[in-house]
Order: structure tokens, then C-alpha cells, then sequence
């Protein structure tokens, strides 16, 4: 979670405390340059790669498709004129003529204006896919989401990140770009009509005589909108941060829903529903005090927005009407002005028209810069890469601390023959399981050196197993395939640990983590080391919810089917002794595997 401040409160509509956004916290918005510099390295990667190639022909159907609207809007523009002008002088056949040609534009457009959409779309989710699939990559790679999670406090919700900030994203960078380069062609196009309507003339109006100069109108279309940009910018900038602080708090609350979902059982045990919802209501109360504060900082800025459009819908006829009434302009050229002014000043508006989704836009680039911050980070942490080109199980000068420093190994070293299996004891924090997850190479705070059986196949077993979602024989298989073992083996299998009423289940979809009791999970555990066949087993308290008969029966098998595999367990049952060859304990001051 990211470092809450405490905000600034005032009396809100609601008449609860809302956020004033005058005190941003810093850490969660990037300064202008560093967001920039955060959307290229986002966004280039993708499009150096050989699945860009069809996107990039995509890309050049949207910029031709572009390029037809912007010439429509030409031909538009040069309509009106004819269309007032045989208006004006009362001509039926120019004026069914011109009538006839405003449906062939329109026409034209409307087509442009659908496959430009079709196209866009398309380009989308292929450029979607690919930084799905590489985020994907970069986060479940060598252990990162784990390393994640002990390391970094302030990247909450990756879920969020892959699932929703990724698809804004590609989303908002191709609106916006392309409305960008769309209005730039556009404001090219009519500054030269509009500089071509607005030579110097000049006329008397009430008594003066009033003189304009060459491109006065292109120069009353830059002053306008300047204006206007200014002023968005003004009132509109904490919208940035209400939108990075929005979608935090939207997935915070989310995500509380979801752990109620993963633990009701435990929560439904302890009474905990009171407290949950208290939980509930607080995240809640954040994600409405933000956007209260939202919805009336957008309420301000629509204020002037919208003003300043209405205003722009009559201005360049205010201008160019004097010299309607002194004939020097006819009302066909009025119209013509007023389209090509409009098109020079939405051009030159497009912060005022997209400020809003910029300022989204600005979030979600610093969410996933601060995820990319935040992966590379887990992944330069040091750790114990295991080698898998020796002969046994061996451990070297191994060195475990906690995250704080705080030594809980100092010196660990001891080889393992295929075949030999070793009881790790100790007391409740000493280190048991944290020495598993060392050896692992999963835990980022050691030093020294594992080393394998050469080709060996590793799997790590833990007192609450991971469940799959999918079939019960997917969780059995795990992290296998299910097509390790036909129907009739599983059969035999479950047979043999007391699982026999889950023979008919098989192929069932379910949520088995909340359906199988944790004795029944822990069961399934060991048939996954049966089904898989690993060279080296790491077992963390892996019987704790068993009784002693299925312990022994379990271990006996495992014994029977793994003969030539490594065995580390972590356990403190006296009975788990005798199916080990050694023993570890780790409460001993001098740390030594003694052979049983």
C-alpha cells in the first residue's frame, strides 16, 4: 500500500470529509518529464517486436483514413459556402445540386469515420495482448510476484495493473494520440483556409474606419483557444492526482472483497463480520470522499469547458458580422469562417477537450511506471540461484537473515545423496521454513550456494497447498499436466491415501480450497509428489492437519514410490524421526546434520 498523508478535510456536499487536493502526496504522481519518459518505455517495446507488423499496417490504414476525413472536412468546409451562397440568391438547381453533394460527403465519411473506428479497435487488443502476455511474463518470472510482495510497499493491486491499467493504457495512448496528430493535421489544413478568408480590409462601423491585417481571423483562433488552454490547465490539474488516488482506492476496496471470498470460512469462524465490514466501510469511505472531490473538481472544470465551447460557436460569427453588414463578405462566406474557425480552434482546444482523459491518462502511466519501478527492483534483489550440475543436494557457507537484518542462519552447509532425506527442527521462528524457501532460490535476503542433482526435477510441498482453479485431477497434477496419469491410476492413487469418495469427482470443476478440508488438501499434496515424480521434495509441515496413521501411511508411500529422491522436511512431530535418514536442528548452537 502506498503511504496515506493525512489529508487536508473539508465539509463536503455529502457533509463528510472529502480531500482538498492542495497537499498531493509526491511519491504517487511523476513530474511531467518523468511520465513522458515513463510512456516510451511503456509503449516503443511492443512495436520493435515481429507481432507489431500487422499493427503497423493498421496504423497506416488509420492515418490514410484520417487523412480522407481531414480532406472531407475541406470539401465540408468549401459546401458551406456554395450551399449559403445559392441559398442567398434563391437557386433551386444549385442548390439541389450542392445537396446531392453533401450526401456523397457524408456518405464518404460515414464510412471512413466506421473503419477508422473497426481498424483502431483492432489495433488495440493485439497491442493489448502483447503487454498482457510481457507484463504477465515479467511478473510471475523467476518468483517476482513473491519477491514483490515482501519488498515493495507501495505497488498495491498488480492485478489491477495487468488487468485494467494495461487495457486503459492502449486504450487512452491511441485516442489520444491519434486526436493529437488528427487535430494538428486538421489545424494545418484550415489555418490556411482561414488565413486565405481573412485578408486585410478594412470598413467603417459606427463612425471609424477599422482596419484588420492579413490572417486576422488565424490570429483571433490562436488568441481564443490560448486562452482557454490556460485556464483548463488552471482549474483542472488535481484532477491528475484524483485519478491516480481514484483507481488505488477503487482496487483497495475490490481487493478486501476478495480476501472476505478466499478466507470466509475463517472469517465465518472467528465472528469476524463486524470487523470485516468496518473494513469494508472505511475502504469504502475513501473511494467516496475521492470522488466527491472528483466529480466537483470535474463539475468546476466543465464550468468553463463548456462555456468556452458555446462562446467558440458564436464568436467567429460576431467577428466576421461587421463585415457582413458592410457587404463586404456574403452569407455564404460567413458560414464558410465560422466552419473553418471552428476547426482551427477545436485543433488548437485539444487540452480543454481532453483534458479529463489526459489527466486519466497521466495516472495510469504512473501506476504502471511505479509497477515497472517495482518489478525491476524485485528482480535486482540478490538470491541463491540453485546450480543443477552436481551430484547431491549440497548447501555451502548458506547465510539467512530476515528483511530487517536480523540473522536467523549465520553458517549452514551439508550434502544430501539421492536417497537421503532430512528433518529440519526447530523452534516457531527460528527459520525452518524461510531455510526452504532459501534453497528454493525464492528468498531474496541470503547468500552462499545451493547446488542440485544435475537435471533435477524440484517440487516444493507446503502446509496449505496451493488449490488450481479447475478440475479436482488439475490440482492433483500441479504444477504438472493433467495428462501425467489416466482416470484409473488417480483412481488407485486416491484409494491408497483415503480419498476414495473423491474418485467421481475427477473431472469436476470447483473451487477445491474451500470444498476439501486441509487434512484432505495436505492428502493431495502428497499425491502430487506421486504423480510427478520430483528428484528433490521439499515438505513444509506438509502433515500438520493429519493424524499420525495418515502420517505414517503417507510417508511410508513416499518412501516407497520416490526411493532415489531428496526428502527435506520441515516438521515437529517426533514421529516424522524414523522416516528420515538426518536430522537438522536448527535451536542447536552449532549447526550440524547428524545422521539418524
Amino acid at each position: 500500500m502506498l503511504r496515506k498523508e493525512k489529508p487536508v478535510q473539508s465539509q463536503s456536499v455529502f457533509g463528510k470529509r472529502r480531500f482538498d487536493g492542495e497537499n498531493p502526496e509526491r511519491h504517487e504522481s511523476q513530474s511531467i518529464f518523468d511520465t513522458v519518459r515513463a510512456f516510451f518505455r511503456i509503449a516503443v517495446p511492443f512495436w520493435k517486436t515481429r507481432e507489431s507488423g500487422l499493427a503497423w499496417i493498421m496504423l497506416v490504414g488509420i492515418v490514410a483514413l484520417s487523412a480522407l476525413s481531414i480532406y472531407l472536412a475541406k470539401q465540408f468546409n468549401d459546401w458551406y459556402k456554395g450551399f449559403w451562397d445559392f441559398m442567398q440568391a434563391y437557386n433551386l438547381d444549385g442548390f439541389i445540386g450542392m445537396l446531392w453533394l453533401f450526401g456523397f460527403l457524408a456518405t464518404v465519411h460515414v464510412c471512413a469515420v466506421v473503419y477508422r473506428r473497426y481498424i483502431i479497435s483492432a489495433m488495440e487488443i493485439r497491442w493489448r495482448r502483447w503487454l498482457t502476455t510481457e507484463y504477465i511474463r515479467r511478473y510471475t518470472e523467476n518468483g517476482t510476484f513473491y519477491r514483490l510482495q515482501l519488498t515493495d510497499q507501495k505497488t498495491d493491486n498488480p492485478d489491477q495493473r495487468i488487468s485494467e491499467d494495461l487495457s486503459q493504457f492502449v486504450s487512452l495512448t491511441v485516442t489520444i494520440v491519434i486526436s493529437i496528430l488528427t487535430d494538428l493535421s486538421m489545424l494545418i489544413t484550415f489555418a490556411i483556409v482561414l488565413w486565405g478568408l481573412s485578408e486585410a480590409v478594412t470598413f467603417p462601423i459606427m463612425g471609424y474606419e477599422i482596419s484588420l491585417p492579413d490572417g486576422y481571423l488565424l490570429y483571433l483562433a490562436i488568441i481564443y483557444a490560448a486562452f482557454g488552454t490556460v485556464f483548463t490547465f488552471i482549474i483542472g490539474r488535481p484532477l491528475v492526482l484524483l485519478n491516480f488516488r481514484q483507481q488505488r482506492y477503487e482496487a483497495d476496496f475490490r481487493f478486501s472483497l476478495v480476501r472476505l471470498r478466499e478466507n470466509a470460512e475463517s472469517v465465518a469462524i472467528y465472528k469476524g463480520e463486524l470487523e470485516e465490514r468496518k473494513r469494508f466501510n472505511s475502504l469504502f469511505l475513501d473511494v467516496v470522499h475521492n470522488y466527491v472531490n472528483l466529480i466537483v473538481k470535474t463539475k468546476q472544470i466543465g464550468y468553463f469547458t463548456l462555456g468556452y465551447a458555446q462562446l467558440a460557436v458564436i464568436f467567429p460569427i460576431l467577428i466576421s458580422a461587421p463585415m457582413y453588414f458592410a457587404k463586404i463578405i456574403t452569407l455564404g462566406s460567413i458560414m464558410q469562417i465560422n466552419s473553418a474557425f471552428g476547426k482551427v480552434q477545436d485543433s488548437l482546444s485539444t487540452l480543454i477537450e481532453n483534458f479529463t482523459s489526459l489527466a486519466a491518462w497521466k495516472a495510469v502511466i504512473d501506476r504502471l511506471s511505479l509497477f515497472e519501478k517495482s518489478i525491476r527492483a524485485a528482480d535486482s534483489l540478490p538470491r541463491i540461484v540453485p546450480d543443477k550440475n552436481g551430484r547431491d543436494l549440497s548447501l555451502e557457507h548458506v547465510r539467512v537473515t530476515k528483511p530487517d537484518g536480523t540473522v536467523l542462519i549465520p553458517d549452514l552447509g551439508f550434502s544430501l545423496a539421492p536417497g537421503r532425506s532430512l528433518l529440519i527442527k526447530g523452534h516457531s521462528g527460528c527459520g525452518k521454513s524461510t531455510l526452504l524457501r532459501t534453497v528454493a532460490g525464492i528468498w531474496p535476503y541470503a547468500e552462499g550456494r545451493v547446488a542440485f542433482p544435475e537435471g533435477a526435477r524440484v517440487l516444493f510441498l507446503s502446509q496449505k497447498p496451493y488449490m488450481p482453479l479447475g478440475t479436482l485431477k488439475d490440482a492433483v497434477c500441479y504444477p504438472g499436466s493433467r495428462e501425467l496419469v489416466t482416470d484409473d491410476l488417480f483412481v488407485r492413487l486416491l484409494d491408497d491415501v483415503g480419498l476414495s469418495y473423491l474418485s467421481g469427482s475427477l473431472n469436476v470443476i470447483n473451487q477445491w480450497d474451500h470444498v476439501l478440508s486441509l487434512g484432505e488438501q495436505q492428502r493431495i499434496s502428497f499425491l502430487r509428489a506421486f504423480v510427478n515424480k520430483p528428484d528433490v521434495v521439499f515438505m513444509d509441515e506438509v502433515t500438520s492437519a493429519l493424524d499420525e496413521t495418515n502420517e505414517v501411511r503417507l510417508y511410508s508411500m513416499l518412501g516407497k514410490v520416490l526411493p532415489e529422491a531428496v526428502v527435506i522436511s520441515v516438521g515437529h512431530r517426533s514421529t516424522l524421526r524414523e522416516f528420515h535418514t538426518d536430522i537438522l536442528d536448527l535451536d542447536e548452537e552449532e549447526l550440524q546434520v547428524k545422521s539418524r
